[in-house]
This record gives C-alpha cells, sequence and structure tokens, in this order.
C-alpha cells in the first residue's frame, strides 16, 4: 500500500513538471496481420459508406479529443490499454488534445491510409515512457509497483519518469528489477527480469475455513474452505469473507519444506433481533431443526432466513419463517391452538363386540362432516342361541338347530365435544336384521334367513387416548316395525328377539 502511494505521488508530480513538453507519437506503423478493421462486429463505414481505417492509439490516459481535419474522424471507441479511432481512407493529418497534456497539431500519418487496414500508434503524453517487459520464464505474472500488468511478455506499458519495481511469478519462480525511467531513457526500451528457481524456500500451505467461506490473498479470492498451495518461508495475513459477514483475518507463520496447518478464523455473521410473544407462554422453540431458543429474552440471529417451529403439549405445532435483517429488531406474537384430538372432520374405521340377545362381532366405518356423523355397521352374530327344536304336526321331532343374528345398519348422529379428548354422539339409525340357521340334528334348517327391519335411537361415546386411536362406547334401543313370519315363529319357539337394548364396545381409526 505505501508503495502504491509513493507511485502515485511521483505519478503526480511527473504529470505537472512534464505535461508542458506535449503530446507526441512515439511510433506508428501498419499491422499487416490485423483484420479488425474487416471484420464484421468491429468494422465501420464513413460518411459516404466507406469502410473506414482504424487507427489502435496505445496510451495510458483517456479523455483525449481528436480531430481529423476535413475528412473528420468515423468514431471513436475506448478499450482497455487502448483507443480505437475509426478515420476515412485517405486521411492525412491528426489533431489531438487533451487538457492536461496540451496538443499536438496536424500530425501527419507517415504512411497511406487505406480502407479496412488497422495501424498502430503508441502517443506518448510526455510523462514517461513505454517499456517492453520480459522474463526468463515465459508466461510470469508481471508485477509493477504493485499493481498486476498481465502476463510476459508486457508489450508497451507506460512508465512515468522516475523509479519502479518489477516483480514477476511463475510457479516456483520469481524476479524482481528495478528501473528509472529517466528524459534520456530510450524509447521502446526492453526491460528483462531474471527469475530464480525458489523451491528450497517453499512451504506446502493448507488453508482452511468454517462454512465453505471465501479465502482470500493478496486482495484475490484463491479458494474457497480450503486452499492448498506453497509460499516462502515468512509471515502472511489471509482473510475469509462471506455473504452477510464481516471478513476477519487471520496471520500465520511458513516454515520451508514443511507442511503448514492453518485454520483460519470464520468470517464473522452479521445479526439482527427477534423478539416473540407466545400464547402460551412456556412454548418450545427449535430454530432450524436443531437449535432450542428462549423466548424469555431478546434473540441475536444471523441475517438470512430462519425456520422456527413452535410447540407445546396439548397444542398444534405452528411452523413461521423468518428473514432476519441486519441491525433491525422484529417484533411477532405466536398464537399456538389447542389441539383438538376429536376432529370435526374425519373419516374413521373400526371394529367392536355388540352385545343383546343374540351378541356378534361389529365392524364400523363412517364419516364426520362438521361434526355431522353418518356410521355403517355390520353386525356378524357369533353367540349362537340354544337349541331350539322342531316337531311336525303330529308332535314328531325333526331337527335341533341354533340361531345368530346379523344386523347392517346406518345411523345420523351430530357430535359433541364436553372435553377435549371425549365427544357424546346422539343418533338414530335404522337397521335391516336376519337370522341365520345352524342345524345340529335332524332333517330341515328351519327359518334360514328369516328378516326383519328396525328403527332406534342411542348414544355414542368417543374418548381420544392418543392421536388417532378412539375408543368407543355405542348404547341404544331397536324397536322392530316389520318382522316376516318365520321370524315370528322363531322368536315364538326360542324366546329370544332381533330389538330391544344393545351395547358396543370396541375401537376406531380416524384420520
Amino acid at each position: 500500500m505505501r508503495r502504491l502511494l509513493i507511485t502515485l505521488m511521483l505519478t503526480g508530480m511527473a504529470v505537472l513538471c512534464y505535461a508542458q513538453q506535449g503530446l507526441s507519437v512515439e511510433s506508428f506503423r501498419y499491422l499487416e496481420k490485423d483484420l479488425t478493421a474487416l471484420t464484421h462486429e468491429t468494422e465501420r463505414e464513413d460518411q459516404n459508406g466507406n469502410r473506414a481505417a482504424l487507427i489502435k492509439i496505445v496510451t495510458p490516459e483517456r479523455g483525449f479529443v481528436f480531430d481529423g481535419g476535413m475528412l473528420g474522424v468515423v468514431d471513436v471507441v475506448e478499450q482497455e490499454g487502448e483507443i480505437w479511432l475509426y478515420v476515412p481512407p485517405r486521411s492525412r493529418h491528426l489533431s489531438i488534445t487533451h487538457r492536461y497534456f496540451g496538443k499536438l497539431s496536424e500530425y501527419e500519418y507517415p504512411v497511406e491510409i487505406v480502407a479496412g487496414r488497422t495501424y498502430e500508434m503508441r502517443l506518448d503524453i510526455g510523462t514517461g515512457r513505454y517499456v517492453n517487459i520480459t522474463t526468463s520464464v515465459n508466461g510470469a505474472s508481471v508485477v509493477v509497483d504493485g499493481r498486476n500488468v498481465g502476463v510476459s511478455p508486457v508489450y508497451n506499458h507506460y512508465l512515468t519518469f522516475g523509479k519502479h519495481s518489477i516483480d514477476a511469478v511463475s510457479g516456483n519462480y520469481e524476479g524482481s528489477a528495478e528501473i528509472d525511467v529517466t528524459q534520456n531513457t530510450e524509447k521502446g526500451v526492453v526491460l528483462m527480469v531474471s527469475m530464480n528457481d525458489i523451491s528450497p524456500l517453499l512451504g506446502e500451505v493448507v488453508v482452511d475455513v468454517d462454512n465453505g467461506a471465501d479465502i482470500i490473498y493478496g486482495g484475490q479470492r484463491v479458494s474457497s474452505g480450503v486452499w492448498r498451495t506453497q509460499l516462502k518461508e515468512g509471515e502472511y495475513v489471509v482473510s475469509t469473507a462471506l455473504p452477510d459477514c464481516d471478513t476477519v483475518r487471520t496471520s500465520f507463520k511458513v516454515i520451508r519444506q514443511q507442511q503448514n496447518m492453518v485454520k483460519a478464523n470464520a468470517p464473522i455473521p452479521h445479526t439482527g433481533f427477534l423478539r416473540i410473544y407466545s400464547r402460551p407462554h412456556n412454548v418450545t422453540v427449535i430454530c432450524d431443526g436443531k437449535t432450542e431458543l428462549d423466548l424469555s429474552q431478546t434473540l441475536s440471529m444471523t441475517v438470512g432466513q430462519h425456520e422456527l417451529t413452535f410447540s407445546h403439549k396439548g397444542y398444534n405445532t405452528v411452523t413461521l419463517n423468518y428473514a432476519i435483517q441486519r441491525g433491525i429488531t422484529m417484533f411477532d406474537t405466536v398464537s399456538l391452538d389447542k389441539m383438538k384430538y376429536v376432529r370435526p372432520v374425519a373419516f374413521y374405521f373400526g371394529a367392536g363386540y355388540t352385545m343383546r340377545d343374540l351378541s356378534g362381532v361389529t365392524a364400523v366405518i363412517g364419516a364426520v362432516l362438521f361434526n355431522n356423523d353418518i356410521q355403517l355397521t355390520y353386525t356378524f352374530g357369533t353367540g349362537p342361541s340354544d337349541n331350539v327344536y322342531w316337531y311336525d304336526e303330529a308332535g314328531k321331532w325333526q331337527s335341533s338347530i341354533q340361531y345368530s343374528h346379523n344386523t347392517l345398519s346406518v345411523r345420523y348422529g351430530y357430535q359433541f365435544m364436553p372435553i377435549q379428548r371425549m365427544a357424546i354422539t346422539p343418533y338414530i339409525g335404522y337397521g335391516l336384521e336376519s337370522m341365520i340357521a345352524h342345524k345340529k340334528e335332524g332333517t330341515g334348517n328351519y327359518v334360514d334367513g328369516a328378516t326383519a327391519s328396525t328403527v332406534g335411537a342411542g348414544v355414542k361415546l368417543m374418548f381420544v387416548p392418543v392421536g388417532h386411536v378412539n375408543l368407543f362406547f355405542q348404547a341404544g334401543y331397536d324397536y322392530a316395525v316389520s318382522m316376516d313370519e318365520p321370524l315370528r315363529r322363531v322368536i315364538d319357539v326360542a324366546g329370544f328377539k332381533v330389538d330391544g337394548f344393545n351395547a358396543t364396545a370396541g375401537l376406531l381409526l380416524s384420520f
């Protein structure tokens, strides 16, 4: 940095001291192999539709005004290190003016200006000399007064009057040189930088930093996360950087012919603040799926997006996203809804055991829509009756039969929730009853398939111990509204009935 400041001071002094010398053209030549003026993307035409000639003006400065006389100037394009001046063919003179470096009047081209040709003009602003820099190892990176100027060989590099240092690096080869540019320095001087193998002075270096941060060395980003290189023995500094973080410096020492492991300091994240009030107050908060936070105080969080999950026993879990901004405090209130174990909208199915005159196993399927409960059940009789004996008209024994009772029913009810885990559903229903005969002895299977229809009413109690699991108890009374004659005969003989009180207990899965 100090060297750069000195160079800028010297340059400023040189401009003041030598600007009065005026502008001059150091060299002008035709570039036979350069087709820029003929290439479609870079060609220009004059006002008469003729292809213009191109003069590539090599200069370290900008801000020139060009005057081509009667024929004029077609176009001026500024490039890195050059100014492209398009002029009409057969141009003879050029005037150049600069507010600091004076005026070059009526410069006469030393060669004929032909349409479509490219020329080079080295413009001397009067404050230094053009220098060509070469190195003993080609392709070396060249640094002049602390500023990288390209890869060797470097042609037409303008150096102001004064002393300059040149450094060159290529792999394990380094070299340096100094030059004192004066008015007596020859124009077009060639400076050779001799380079030497510095392998014996190098140490292997591995710089590691967390979070994949960028590693910056010598003002340039050299890697991310891990940087492997070779450096000469000595002391060095690297910086680490990430978006939304403060850049951090790390100093380290390199020992030659050794592997030097460096743990660089990670960039310090920018932070913002988050203040959250919750209902209920003692909720559990997990940030980004891993860190538990304490909401009793203002939270300091890194800048960027964060996902917070709020939970509490008996309440529904809530997940929210927050965009934290640097130095800004955000406020929010989060209210959790009490968990509804009994669902006002649900689909359910399950099974239970039904107790009645002839008991059975009951399959249940149903749905709740805004607390309106529609249920379909089928009870398969598993509790057969005692033996029923059948005789003919003469009183002769015919058969010994046991009976079971099957029921298909549909029920409608409305669900009430007096407490969090319990529901009470009064219902009305309609059922189709059928009697199944199981012959034990004899010749006839009397009254098999006898039927009846019933209407009924009752209540269903449901308790939700956990999640989707429901325990239920259902009790009601069914009344037979129709019954065929065979069923009446069975009831008269056997003494059981298809209507009356019944109760079912079982388990449901609700979704």
